[in-house]
């Protein structure tokens, strides 16, 4: 690291705490910090899983062939144009190590997904924060924050920590507005949550574009999150690039066959996105009923505030301690007020209401 290098870069991350204290009075603990599915293995995904252990010593595919054979008829692609992942996240970090050095700037909205600064500091990037309008991205301060230095622009669309989803109409004027030497990366891990013709657009929006990358995960909608599978769908020549950064076989034979059973169990997946839809709008509607402000969500989560940091602090610890739920706090600077869940089973959201009630009463 040069002597040069930005100090902020030097300085840790503030990143968002968990508890992991023993739970006080022996409560089964159930974690829903992490936005996962509170789902089991799909039926075929058992099976692919069981199928595949024997084999476990055989590397998987490097480039996932069948898995993206499966990807593009499902999404109304050319297997050409997607590469699979151990994550989204490594494609997200792969991405910037192809287009972004010290010195270039990554540009992002003011409560952007954690990985995308993380990615910047990696490569020695500055971080660019487009200030946002009431939590929720505001495409003319992207554009205005655009500089020379400028190389990315990840958006995670819905967001996360804040849930919250830009129109269509605006994902079309930002890419259609980006000068076309920005690489616009349009993350859509929780796309499968906002409506069933929503990622399909976004899909329509980047094809024919030089400078349009969209990144999908296995991880929430399909509830492969142990598995690490994720994928992207960009222009066909800056793929070598994208694999050259990549590791070889980065996607486990396990992974991917679970991956590839997953697009086959697509009824089971969707009735699983439906109730978490389900669930998620009762739980921000019996949240405000009791005087909690909830942000608008197109995700499997939620995030709230008391109004009050220190309040929503010892909510946090309350659930931890009454019911044995673990959340996310929200760190951030303009989110210290706000903490976020997942969208759990109705039992286990059940539980989730019962005990913020009676944090309300006493």
């Amino acid at each position: 690291m040069s002597a040069q290098t930005p100090r902020s870069y030097l300085e840790p991350l503030i990143v968002r705490g968990r508890i992991s204290k023993p739970q006080p009075t022996g409560l089964p603990v159930v974690n829903l910090g992490f936005n996962e599915l509170p789902y089991g293995p799909t039926p075929k995904v058992a099976a692919a899983l069981e199928a595949t252990m024997p084999r476990s010593f055989a590397y998987g595919g490097p480039y996932c062939d069948a898995l993206r054979d499966g990807l593009a008829a499902a999404n109304g692609l050319d297997a050409g144009d997607i590469i699979c992942g151990n994550g989204s996240e490594e494609l997200l970090d792969v991405i910037a190590r192809n287009y972004a050095r010290e010195g270039d700037e990554i540009l992002i909205s003011a409560y952007g997904y954690i990985q995308f600064e993380m990615c910047a500091r990696r490569q020695g990037a500055t971080i660019v924060k487009a200030p946002e309008a009431d939590f929720m991205t505001d495409v003319d301060a992207l554009l205005t924050a655009v500089t020379p230095r400028t190389k990315l622009l990840f958006l995670a669309n819905p967001n996360n920590p804040t849930g919250t989803v830009l129109p269509l109409s605006e994902m079309a004027r930002l890419a259609d507005s980006l000068p076309g030497h920005i690489m616009l990366v349009l993350d859509l891990a929780y796309g499968e949550f906002v409506d069933a013709g929503y990622c399909p657009a976004i899909h329509h929006l980047a094809k024919g574009r030089a400078n349009v990358i969209v990144t999908r995960t296995f991880s929430k909608a399909y509830g492969l999150a142990g598995l690490r599978v994720g994928w992207a769908h960009a222009p066909r020549d800056v793929l070598p690039g994208l694999y050259a950064a990549r590791g070889m076989g980065s996607v486990n034979a396990m992974a991917q066959a679970a991956a590839e059973a997953a697009l086959q169990d697509m009824d089971v997946v969707n009735a699983r996105v439906a109730e978490v839809v389900s669930e998620r709008e009762r739980l921000s509607g019996v949240l405000a009923q009791r005087g909690l402000r909830v942000l608008p969500s197109a995700t499997n989560f939620l995030m709230l505030t008391t109004g009050d940091a220190a309040r929503t602090e010892a909510l946090v610890v309350h659930l931890f301690d009454d019911a044995g739920l673990v959340v996310a706090r929200t760190r951030e600077a303009g989110l210290e007020d706000w903490m976020r869940f997942s969208v759990g089973t109705p039992a286990q959201n059940d539980l989730l209401l019962e005990s913020v009630a009676r944090f309300l009463e006493r």
